[in-house]
């Protein structure tokens, strides 16, 4: 009787094996999205779902109806698009889900999607190098606030942490609103940016080390750690980061071999961390050789709703004095073509200009206030630095 139960027992958890297997079979054969010389296709195994739709960031996360098949998998295909890193998800009767067929999802804020990375021209810089460097995650205290913080670390593929003696110079990255220490190394690509750069003799080895820009963070709130409710009052959510000098540079250069002088830092941002570089930087000129200022909130805010930007009067001499502030190497000012924000960033260009600033240098990209063009932004102001 034993022998009996246990035979039926084995055939029992064959037949669940092979109903899995089937299952596992029948999601292996939904490829999505696949790549093909002109277009590109995604596909959803939903065979029950009354309406299925595809949002990509290329058609403006416009919802494109895809179309079910006789086996219960959904299709839309399109052209391909031009080559880029780019985000999509799936609506399925109303609801907003990723690609199970896609392993590659990256997060923007409280949202996450699906990416694809259409290959050639500028997106070759995102694509993984063949020898890459590290991100390391590392806590530090911040005094500013009496927190323990995180914040991310890219160190080059030729660093040698029991060498001592080789210094490397420090770009300190700040996200926008709404994001956080992930930000630039998942959506922005740092990594592997710098990577090819690095690589390719276009850019020098340096450090390139990531922070939370919120105040009140620990650390991203995907680890689920309550923010911190009693911080210091700043004057606004771009004159708020003073944190950067006070705690993070010295912890960086206590802990990394790194250049301790102007000369081998700086500070870079995109939005919101475009305007907190603007203020830690014509702040801190002895301590930052270049400063890098992509699509501004600060700058363009009365395109979006904001007061003019009045350079002078939130930096007294940077008009009126500009002896005072014309140190840097590099003045780094890009925005994209769609972005409201461009002609405040034009017009700041053109004061520094009038004013006699060196090392001004602006770019702009087409796309609005997204992603691609600051990647761009990244890869070409890196390109620039510590020369």
């Amino acid at each position: 009787m034993k022998r009996i139960l246990c035979l039926l027992l084995l055939l029992a958890g064959l037949a669940a094996g092979a109903q899995e297997m089937n299952s596992l079979q029948f999601r292996a054969r939904v490829v999505s999205p696949e790549l093909s010389q002109d277009a590109v296709t995604f596909r959803f195994a939903a065979p029950k779902a009354r309406i299925v739709s595809v949002s990509a960031s290329w058609m403006g996360y416009r919802s494109e109806p895809m179309k079910q098949g006789p086996d219960g998998i959904w299709t839309w295909t399109a052209p391909l698009p031009e080559p880029e890193l780019y985000t999509y998800t799936f609506q399925v009767d109303g609801v907003t889900v990723l690609d199970p067929a896609n392993v590659f999802v990256v997060r923007d804020g409280a949202r996450y999607m699906n990416a694809v990375l259409i290959p050639g021209g500028y997106a070759d810089a995102y694509a993984q190098s063949a020898a890459p460097g590290n991100l390391e995650q590392v806590w530090y205290h911040s005094a500013e606030n009496d927190m323990v913080r995180r914040l991310y670390v890219y160190t080059p593929a030729c660093y040698d942490r029991n060498d001592k003696k080789t210094k490397y110079p420090v770009l300190y990255l700040l996200h926008g609103g709404g994001g956080d220490e992930d930000a630039w190394a998942t959506l922005g690509r740092t990594c592997q940016i710098l990577d090819n750069l690095i690589a390719q003799g276009k850019a020098k080895p340096m450090f390139v080390v990531m922070p939370n820009g919120n105040p009140n963070q620990y650390a991203a709130q995907t680890l689920g750690i309550p923010v911190k409710t009693d911080i210091r009052q700043y004057a606004s959510g771009f004159d708020n980061y003073s944190s950067l000098t006070a705690d993070i540079v010295p912890f960086i250069e206590k802990t990394y071999p790194v250049i301790k002088n102007r000369k081998g830092r700086a500070v870079a941002g995109l939005s919101m961390g475009g305007g907190q570089s603007f203020f830690i930087a014509f702040r801190n000129v002895d301590l930052f050789s270049s400063v890098g200022i992509f699509s501004s909130g600060l700058i363009g805010a009365n395109a979006i709703g904001g007061a003019p930007f009045d350079g002078e009067a939130i930096i007294p001499g940077l008009y009126s004095q500009p002896a005072k502030f014309n140190r840097f190497d590099v003045i780094y000012l890009s925005c994209g073509e769609e972005d409201n924000r461009i002609d405040g960033m034009k017009d700041f260009k053109a004061k520094l200009d009038g004013k006699g600033y060196k090392g001004v240098v602006w770019e702009q990209y087409p796309g609005g206030h997204e992603w691609k063009v600051w990647r761009r932004n990244l890869a070409s102001f890196v390109q620039l630095l510590f020369k």
